[in-house]
């Protein structure tokens, strides 16, 4: 799956040159931030694309790979507080794949990660997110349904064991993808408060560790949600599409990989899809 992107114009841009030639006249010194989400085995093919994981093992270490040769792998503090040029990796949702799919491949690669966690299915990883139960119920109708190993590689949440095991990692940093993963504009102040209050503290003291970021499910925020964050406590947030209401450190563009091919992360780094960061984003 490429969303986003015509699959022969990224080819024919990437063969013409034009991708390479842009990086290096306008990424120059520039930094992105890449957003994954979940990560399988292995595509299933008796199971419809749309309900499976965008990136597989595979796909994840091709990327890796490929970023390894073109960019430094920043943590975020290197990200938030420098000028050094490279790519911050964040995956969204805490998802069990993370740890048992992704995690391995960052540890080989050195990689540092955000893990954006939705507490909902940290507490019991068989409450899956709403778009999850969703995408399951046209397919096996009942959640109940879904085969065990399907469930396990590619729906179920990450354990409180697991996600402790990767607090043990040096290379990575819990951040708060709210509880249960909702719309966060279309939230009443008291729920949004729950939101953002409730999986804060859950996360710390799981993991005794402070959470300091924060990324929007389905990139859905604006000013009043920022305002709140503020409030909370947390020190920067990320999005996809920024709307720019005035809170750069709160507004952090990403970049979703959704492919391994080569031409198509040519292309999506090149900063003409999306212009590169330049200079810090915030100060300690």
């Amino acid at each position: 799956m490429m969303p986003n992107f015509n699959v022969i114009a990224t080819r024919v841009l990437w063969r013409l040159g034009i991708a390479k030639l842009a990086q290096l006249a306008i990424v120059a010194d520039g930094r992105f931030v890449l957003m994954f989400h979940g990560i399988s085995k292995q595509k299933n093919s008796n199971i419809p694309s749309e309900i499976q994981p965008y990136l597989t093992i595979n796909d994840l270490r091709k990327v890796i790979g490929w970023i390894k040769k073109h960019f430094s792998f920043l943590s975020p503090d290197e990200f938030l507080y420098s000028n050094k040029k490279g790519v911050l990796l964040t995956f969204d949702d805490g998802m069990a794949n993370n740890f048992t799919n992704a995690l391995p491949l960052l540890t080989k690669f050195n990689a540092p990660g955000i893990l954006f966690v939705s507490t909902q299915h940290v507490i019991n990883p068989k409450d899956w997110l709403p778009a999850i139960n969703a995408a399951v119920k046209k397919v096996w109708g009942n959640k109940g349904n879904v085969p065990d190993d399907i469930a396990a590689d590619f729906y179920d949440g990450i354990s409180k064991e697991q996600l402790v095991a990767c607090v043990k990692n040096p290379l990575i940093t819990i951040g708060s993808h709210t509880v249960s993963h909702p719309f966060l504009t279309q939230c009443g102040q008291e729920q949004l408060k729950f939101e953002l209050t409730e999986s804060k503290r859950f996360l710390e003291e799981l993991i005794e560790k402070r959470v300091d970021f924060f990324a929007y499910p389905s990139g859905d925020y604006n000013r009043k949600v920022i305002e709140t964050l503020q409030v909370t406590g947390y020190q920067a947030a990320f999005t996809g599409d920024p709307l720019r209401v005035g809170f750069p450190v709160f507004e952090i563009p990403r970049v979703g990989i959704y492919c391994g091919d080569s031409a198509y992360l040519s292309l999506k780094l090149s900063g003409l899809h999306r212009r590169p960061i330049k200079g810090p984003i915030a100060n300690k």
